[in-house]
């Protein structure tokens, strides 16, 4: 069926359909951690326990894109040609949600993005094209302005050559930038690059370079083994890296002794905000873990949606997207959720975690 004559059903539906609100969810389910569709989960059923929205219940479409971009386009046309689908949760990768992204909104489809922190997914102007996750330039600042405070002022930079290890490099080199930090030198890395490699650059920095801090632009394992080779040489300056090593598999990696190592994070399972300890207790009744990022972003995702739809009084999707930016909001596990006009989730409360003895230490700091 044409674009003209999908986008046309999947709105005269949205306005007639009494039945499941149909939404898509799609990531690498398989090779990712299952705490971001366990958060999903758990709102979703919340919701339909409650009764649903507008009466109606959520029913998710669940699948499967292997982190790889063909398979995902693939899904988002699967999605485009069936007109009850009216919105999707996903992808995981920018590489694959962002091209996704331009068939979600040609087709008339909200999208809304949990964990992809690329600032490019919102720049394209597309009015129903949304992030649930502040974005690398927005935890770049906040880490900056942990530098300011511990007098940082000398980095090096080691990036990951992927898209998303150069977009966090960019965004961190913008935002030391614009607060006068030095930016020394930087090298990148590969899916070839080892240990032996590390030892070079750390070798060739401590010889050449007074420096002061180092961050790394890249994800698990190998942000976490330079990490780990940089302690092992005698490199003891504080190390900063982006949301993605907000992640527990970054702490078998680097041991016990490994300290001064600090991340951003959105969500504290420790806080004693009511909302955030019933979320936890139950969460861990469920499925007997401890909630983490992933977990809290995914939950305030299905939450977003929903309020979307109270709002709107609509599944149709130019009228959730209308409500989103609406500023009206609400309060999520990772803060209050507001958006901007292009859809940019608003940083309001990013946090900063600090690897101490083996364990993730939040920092209850305000900014000046």
């Amino acid at each position: 069926m044409e674009r003209d004559n999908l986008a046309e059903k999947r709105a005269v539906l949205a306005k007639q359909s009494h039945g499941d609100i149909l939404v898509g969810a799609v990531a690498p389910w398989s090779k990712i951690d299952s705490l971001l569709w366990a958060g999903l989960e758990l709102a979703m059923d919340e919701i339909n326990d409650a009764g649903g929205i507008l009466g109606r219940r959520i029913r998710v479409v669940k699948r499967d894109d292997e982190g790889k971009l063909k398979k995902g386009i693939q899904i988002a046309q699967e999605f485009a040609d069936n007109p009850n689908i009216v919105a999707v949760i996903g992808h995981y990768q920018p590489f694959v949600t962002i091209p996704a992204s331009v068939i979600y909104q040609y087709y008339g489809i909200l999208l809304l993005s949990t964990v992809v922190t690329d600032p490019k997914l919102t720049r394209e102007g597309f009015s129903l094209v949304f992030r649930t996750v502040p974005d690398d330039n927005d935890f770049c600042a906040k880490l900056n302005t942990l530098s300011a405070r511990k007098g940082l002022n000398q980095f090096l930079l080691y990036h990951d050559s992927t898209v998303t290890g150069r977009s966090l490099a960019d965004a961190f080199e913008i935002a030391t930038e614009q607060a006068g930090i030095t930016m020394l030198d930087q090298q990148s890395y590969n899916r070839y690059t080892t240990v032996r490699d590390f030892k070079r650059i750390l070798t060739l920095w401590k010889q050449s370079y007074s420096f002061e801090a180092i961050f790394v632009a890249g994800g698990l394992p190998k942000a976490g083994l330079f990490i780990k080779t940089a302690r092992n040489m005698g490199v003891n300056q504080p190390i900063l890296g982006g949301l993605v090593l907000d992640d527990k598999k970054l702490l078998p990696i680097l041991g016990n002794k490994v300290s001064d190592v600090f991340v951003p994070t959105t969500f504290d399972p420790d806080s004693q905000k009511s909302q955030v300890q019933k979320f936890v207790k139950d969460f861990k009744k469920r499925y007997g873990r401890i909630p983490l990022t992933l977990a809290a972003q995914g939950y305030d995702t299905i939450h977003a949606l929903a309020e979307a739809i109270k709002q709107a009084g609509s599944t149709s999707p130019p009228a959730m997207a209308k409500a989103l930016l609406s500023g009206k909001g609400f309060q999520g596990l990772t803060g209050p959720v507001y958006f901007d006009a292009q859809g940019k989730r608003l940083a309001t409360n990013i946090g900063i975690k600090e690897v101490k003895n083996g364990q993730f230490v939040h920092l209850y700091t305000k900014d000046k």
